[in-house]
């Protein structure tokens, strides 16, 4: 511990020197002159109540100025200080002020968007009122329908229930585990419902083949978590095709394709793979992909783009911005539509054997 009248009177004996001796008094000058050294934390807080009751201000006395002037400047500093925390309080009172506006306004705000939304779902349900009605009284259409537009009508509401059923019963039994494979094995029992339809009542849509299906497999799908739905049929129907089941889609109806070579659908598929769009520099990269195919047999387009020669790479370049780098999606759209090739199921594309009268050539061909 260290005496406070000590501390004080080393620091008025500092304070007091004058020209070259003058130094600003601080804890270590303080803590050198005591005769009981003391620690600086022991001396820090008796020095710094001397500093508060002799208003010292080492800036202003350092500089060697009047007694006067030193009372002035410092009077001034105060009154400075004062003046810039009055300043301060103010901004930070108008702040909080418009703070308290923007608030207020942005309360307003959140109140007339509750209104509309209140608004808005008391349309709703008044709507939904008037659908319901209108269902149950049977008032769908305005003008006096058909029969067939009847039974049509009848049809399509029979699959909307059906679907809302099988929701319905997948809703109660979403926290059951399918057993494993379940779900394959039932995508096959429908691959089989569905090439039996085809091969009885010919094309067909894929909601007329949802509709055909048995009752005890629609429920049979919802119990494994895969409730049939028209998009679901079409999907996988496409699948089937491109995966080299004997199934073709044309204008959305979907029809069986023989295996056999020489049936008259192959036939007319043959005759449908000899068609070629208007020659162009793509074309003629086509022609010479063909070519390869024909010589090395089926690849896929990573294969391909290997054993193209550069004079083919680079008229693909000139024709397409990225060059070979969406050979898969080029191939694929002109399969789709009987140029060239056709697909595989393993990803794999094969020539059309087909040939044609004239052959566009790529520039540079030997």
């Amino acid at each position: 511990m260290v005496d406070r009248v000590e501390v004080f009177k080393v620091a008025d004996q500092l304070r007091a020197q004058r020209g070259k001796d003058a130094v600003r008094v601080s804890v270590r000058r303080v803590r050198e002159k005591l005769l009981r050294k003391g620690s600086f934390s022991d001396v820090g807080p008796e020095l710094a109540q001397w500093k508060a009751a002799r208003n010292y201000q080492p800036v202003i006395e350092l500089m060697d100025l009047p007694d006067a002037l030193q009372k002035r400047l410092g009077d001034f500093g105060k009154a400075l200080l004062e003046e810039v925390q009055a300043s301060e309080s103010r901004t930070r009172d108008g702040e909080r002020a418009n703070f308290e506006i923007e608030r207020a306004a942005y309360r307003e705000m959140l109140d007339e968007a509750g209104m509309t939304v209140d608004v808005l779902e008391a349309r709703v349900a008044a709507l939904t009122a008037e659908v319901e009605r209108l269902r149950r009284a049977g008032a769908a259409e305005a003008v006096e329908a058909t029969p067939e537009q009847v039974a049509e009508e009848q049809r399509r509401r029979g699959v909307w229930e059906q679907g809302a059923a099988l929701r319905a019963l997948m809703a109660t039994k979403k926290d059951e585990k399918v057993p494993a494979g379940a779900q394959e094995a039932f995508w096959r029992d429908v691959e089989k419902e569905v090439m039996a339809l085809l091969r009885a009542k010919g094309p067909m849509h894929p909601g007329d083949l949802l509709t055909g299906l048995p009752r005890a497999l629609l429920n049979r799908g919802a119990d494994v978590e895969m409730p049939l739905s028209v998009g679901w049929l079409r999907f996988r129907l496409r699948a089937m095709a491109e995966a080299g089941k004997p199934l073709a889609e044309e204008d959305g109806r979907f029809a069986p394709v023989e295996e056999a070579r020489g049936s008259p659908a192959a036939l007319a598929l043959e005759d449908a793979e000899v068609r070629s769009p208007p020659p162009s520099l793509g074309d003629s990269v086509m022609w010479e992909i063909r070519r390869l195919l024909l010589e090395r047999g089926p690849m896929r387009p990573a294969e391909i783009r290997k054993h193209l020669p550069q004079r083919v790479r680079e008229a693909a370049k000139r024709h397409w911005k990225g060059g070979l780098g969406r050979l898969a999606k080029d191939m694929s759209e002109r399969a789709g539509r009987g140029y060239y090739f056709r697909r595989l199921g393993d990803g794999r594309y094969a020539a059309l054997e087909a040939v044609q009268p004239e052959e566009p050539g790529v520039e540079g061909a030997a």
